[in-house]
């Protein structure tokens, strides 16, 4: 099964791409007119993974690009940037005060996630994914990213599916893997003990769709909202 990873040659007859597509399309066709030096599009999608209790506002280049806050497990939805190296800096949603600054690299034609990481402020950090999505109408796409900062390796099983997402430690991803669509039971388990660590019972896995399946929290946490636990995001 091929794999689309140009924003061009995805099919434009995807709701979910449709938009960006065009967009980029008609910026290629434009540039080719007028000016041949600027910079290629790419598409990025921001989401917070850094278990604090206040949201976090998002900048690239200077601009603030969410409207309100992003809180734990929220996230940005695919929004256009220009390729290469783009300076990025989060802040506590309504301060100026910098938490994080760093240049994040993008590829124009091309999908990424960005996930605001991290267990304390020293360990702040921004991971960038490039989606290399496989097109598919009667499948769907699942990914697993453990991003967990202090959990041993942990294995995604989707009940009833053989397809595996095993043995990833903190940081570590599967590539996106087409499964059946289904209202899935989904586990997060200790790879290493085989211990449950959190459950999700009818996930309705749409097919067509594209989504991560992340461990997000902490183990050692007494708050519950940033326990150790499971997130399921479409792109």
């Amino acid at each position: 099964m091929k794999t689309f990873t140009n924003l061009n040659s995805l099919s434009k007859k995807s709701s979910l791409f449709a938009a960006l597509i065009g967009a980029a399309v008609f910026f290629n066709s434009c540039k080719n007119e007028i000016d041949d030096t600027r910079p290629a599009i790419a598409a990025i999608k921001v989401v917070n993974a850094y278990p604090v209790t206040n949201p976090i506002d998002f900048y690239m280049g200077g601009t603030k690009v969410n409207n309100t806050g992003i809180a734990f497990g929220q996230k940005i939805s695919y929004f256009e940037a220009y390729e290469g190296s783009r300076s990025v800096n989060i802040t506590a949603a309504g301060s100026l005060t910098s938490l994080l600054t760093k240049p994040v690299d993008l590829k124009g034609g091309f999908y990424h996630s960005l996930f605001v990481i991290g267990k304390t402020p020293a360990e702040l950090d921004f991971l960038v994914l490039k989606d290399e999505f496989v097109q598919t109408t009667e499948k769907v796409n699942v990914r697993f990213i453990n991003l967990s900062p202090d959990a041993a390796a942990l294995s995604l099983e989707v009940v009833g599916d053989t397809t595996t997402f095993n043995d990833k430690a903190y940081k570590a991803y599967t590539p996106f893997k087409t499964i059946g669509a289904a209202k899935a039971n989904l586990i997060l388990k200790d790879k290493a003990t085989n211990t449950i660590k959190d459950t999700l019972n009818n996930v309705d896995l749409v097919k067509g769709k594209i989504y991560t399946i992340w461990a997000k929290g902490l183990e050692t946490t007494t708050t519950d909202a940033h326990k150790l636990s499971l997130q399921v995001t479409e792109h």
